[in-house]
């Protein structure tokens, strides 16, 4: 696993990430990424399946093969840009592939291809501008850039790996695990 807290200008982060990551596809979606943070996140929008949980976010970019595992689901489905993420959906890259993910906080997640990720825990008070994120990263790569939640309350986001848990302090890193295949 490694773990970088990236803190510079907007053009800079791009460059490192396409240095560290070493994927063309990676770097679309961080791009995407760096212009969601210039223009403002947009609000979640009402697509895809439904389930009895609030929503976290909603997918803003696929490229290539992503699916989306519901909660205990055991099949996974296609993702398109415009289905709802919920906390307990998993989401899985293939090689080719990549996925940006806008919770309703305003974090961006953008997933590089052979990934896996699970959104843990998720609940935002819009109103107070708090609440608890947790993702786990059980493969591959993850770019992260903080929203309200870690600009309120930078202790109550997490993220965890196979071998580390990370406390959020900064507002954008990436982190990278290798997969023993």
């Amino acid at each position: 696993m490694h773990f970088r807290n990236i803190s510079d200008n907007p053009e800079s982060v791009c460059q490192r990430a396409l240095r560290f990551a070493g994927c063309r596809s990676v770097f679309l979606v961080m791009a995407f990424s760096c212009a969601w943070l210039s223009h403002g996140a947009a609000r979640a929008q009402e697509a895809g399946a439904t389930t009895g949980g609030d929503q976290a976010g909603i997918i803003k970019v696929v490229r290539g093969d992503v699916q989306v595992q519901r909660g205990s689901a055991t099949a996974a489905l296609p993702a398109k840009v415009g289905d709802r993420v919920f906390a307990g959906d998993r989401l899985i890259t293939a090689a080719d592939a990549a996925a940006g993910i806008t919770l309703r906080d305003d974090t961006l997640m953008s997933l590089g291809p052979k990934s896996s990720l699970v959104l843990e825990r998720y609940d935002f008070d819009a109103t107070a501008g708090d609440g608890n994120v947790a993702v786990r990263v059980l493969k591959g790569t993850m770019r992260y850039v903080t929203g309200l939640i870690g600009k309120h309350a930078p202790d109550h986001q997490q993220v965890l790996t196979p071998t580390a848990t990370i406390g959020i302090r900064g507002t954008d890193f990436i982190v990278d695990v290798v997969s023993s295949e």
